[in-house]
This record gives structure tokens, sequence and C-alpha cells, in this order.
């Protein structure tokens, strides 16, 4: 309060009352902004604090789908309804980064595109790629980069042959297959014959490449076998199946790397760093979920507060204006609404000292 009157002291000795008015506005304004900037800084801190991964999701997700076990129970529930037709012990985990060449006439152009998980395998006794790519969005492009990923693979089984032994060269299968994770249904193609417009007279000559979009909903959680990928499965399942309902969840209890792979399929980014920095190797979803569901709220209204108070602050500022140049043109509103934080505190500051709109918009420059 003292330093309210001081202020308003040394104004009012060479202010006439309008001036006097806008002094006394003109210093709430700056407490309220300084207030509001404090407030912002705080929350940076605190969302700072939520921002900084201390692994790559993608390669955890990737690191877990390697594991030979994980990878064949997966794929034998996707593939076969849990039969067991995969041959464990033909497993062998592949270079996922697909990349080959492609020649047209004298020009060799490189192609490459970067898998999730890639592995060569047998059914039947018979030899085959198979390829899992997690997707937690829907993407529209999905059986292009599908057919992306398999067009490589067999051109680079291609491109190894020699020459001389192209014409007798049996490709091995590629079949990939994305496991969709998201919360909503999937309403994209799921093949590329899909995205297409085909002539009536061509419908079944022209060649379709199919998405093998397999969502992660459908899955029967009693077909797989494997803890790890059983307990991730569900525990995917079961976010999605959760209404704010903290004993739902009270039973669903996770390993750290488990609840870590859980929160990367739900594209839940700050929560993969928040059970990242869990001191436990033995994670309570409920506890965790409950907590982060919490902090989101007081973020929220946090950042509610704050945009609020920037509404009312462009408000004052803008008034305060009218009141100084007696116009303030529709231009220069838009311009002050778009200006940064920084740029309203120095007119804030500098308000005094201009006479016209092009003062301001020099300041706000």
């Amino acid at each position: 309060m003292k330093s309210f009157l001081t202020f308003f002291r040394k104004k009012e000795e060479k202010s006439d009352f309008t001036s006097v008015y806008i002094s006394i506005e003109i210093y709430i304004s700056s407490v309220f902004f300084n207030y509001k900037k404090e407030e912002k800084i705080n929350m940076n801190l605190l969302i700072q604090k939520e921002t900084k991964l201390i692994s790559k999701p993608d390669l955890i997700y990737k690191d877990f789908f390697k594991k030979v076990e994980n990878f064949m129970d997966l794929m034998n529930v996707m593939l076969f309804q849990g039969r067991a037709l995969i041959d464990e012990n033909s497993l062998v985990l592949c270079d996922a980064n697909a990349t080959t060449h492609f020649e047209f006439d004298d020009e060799v152009i490189g192609v490459g595109k970067q898998r999730d998980v890639l592995m060569k395998c047998t059914v039947n006794g018979v030899a085959i790629l198979l390829g899992l790519e997690n997707q937690s969005t829907i993407d529209y492009s999905m059986p292009f980069r599908v057919m992306d990923y398999d067009t490589i693979a067999y051109q680079q089984q291609f491109n190894l042959q020699d020459e001389n032994k192209r014409r007798s060269f049996h490709p091995i299968p590629v079949l990939t297959l994305v496991l969709y994770s998201g919360d909503k249904l999937w309403h994209q193609s799921y093949s590329l014959v899909d995205r297409m417009e085909v002539p009536e007279a061509l419908k079944g000559w022209v060649n379709d490449w199919n998405g093998n979009i397999y969502d992660i909903k459908d899955i029967r959680v009693e077909w797989l076998k494997n803890p790890e990928v059983k307990a991730v499965i569900e525990g995917v399942q079961r976010i999605y199946q959760w209404d704010w309902d903290k004993e739902s969840l009270e039973d669903l209890v996770l390993s750290k790397e488990e609840a870590i792979v859980v929160a990367i399929m739900t594209n839940s980014e700050e929560l993969v760093i928040r059970l990242e920095k869990e001191e436990s190797e033995e994670i309570k979803m409920c506890e965790v979920i409950d907590s982060y569901a919490r902090e989101r709220e007081l973020q929220g209204i946090k950042q509610g507060e704050l945009q609020g108070m920037m509404k009312e602050k462009i408000s004052l500022l803008i008034k305060l204006l009218k009141q100084k140049l007696g116009h303030v043109s529709k231009e220069l509103v838009m311009q002050i609404e778009v200006s940064s934080e920084d740029k309203l505190d120095q007119l804030t500051i500098k308000i005094f000292d201009v006479e016209d709109e092009e003062d301001v918009l020099e300041i706000l420059s």
C-alpha cells in the first residue's frame, strides 16, 4: 500500500485528474501484470518438470517387442487367434532400417524407412519376414506406409542377388502388421484401394495393398500366453475403459517397463515422463494415473486463469490508449492482441511516452 501511495503522490504533483486516473490504472496494471508474469514462470517450471524424457519412447516400445517371446506371443494372437504357429527357435531380429535403391535408366534412387520391429521366422516350415508397427494415432497414410515398408523389403532381397541368379530368385514373403493403440475407433482406410476411385471395369485388376491394421481394443487377452505382453495389452484396454473411477484400476499393478510401454501406446508422453522418475519397479497404475489426472486438472485451471488475466491486461491497455489518444484503430487493437507478453510489458511501461499510434506500433514491433 505504501508503494502505491508514493507512486500516486509523485504523479499527482505534476498531473491533472485524467493523468492521475491513468497513473492509478497503470500502477494497478503493472502490479497485476507482474503477478501474472510470476504465475506464468511458476507454471512454466511446473510444466518443464514434466517435459524432459529420460529415454526416447519409441525406443522403449521397440525394445519391448524386440524380445523374441513378446513378439512371438503378440503375432500368434494377431495372426492365428493364439495358436502357436510361429516357430520360436526360428525367430531372428533383423535390421529395422529399411533402406534400398531403385534403378531407373542410369539413375539410382535411394529409399529409406525406419521400421519399429522386423523379424525373420518360419511358419509351417516356410520362411517369412514379419514386421510390427505401433500406431497410437489415426493416420490416413497407413496403407501407403505399409506398402513402402514391404516394397523396400522385397527390393532389398532382389538387390542382394547376383544378376545371374535373379532369374531363379524366390523372395521371402513380407508381412507387416500395424497395432493401432489409440482410444478412438479407426475411421481411415484399411487398404490402398480404399483411397482410390477405381473405374468399375478395372475393379479387381488394380493391385491393392492391405494396411493390416489391428485395433488393440479388439485383442482377446485370454489368447495371450506371455505375462509381459498380457499385462501391457490388458493395461491399455483397461485404461481406455476407465471412466475416472479409481477403484476400477485398483488391481492393475505393472512392472515399471510394462507401465511405460502402456503409457507410450496410449500416447501419454507426460505420463511416460512421470513413470520414468518412479523409483519403484512395481507400479500401481491407479495411484499414478489419479495423481497425474489431478495435476493435469490443476494445470488446466492455472492455464485458464493465466489466459483470462492476459485478456484483461490487453483490454485494460486498449482502454488506457483510448483515453490517452482519443481513438484506437481496429488494426492497432489486432496488433496488441497478437503481441507477445514482453512487448505488452514494454507498452505498459512506456504508455506515458506515446503520442500517436505510430509510437505504439514502434514499441510493439
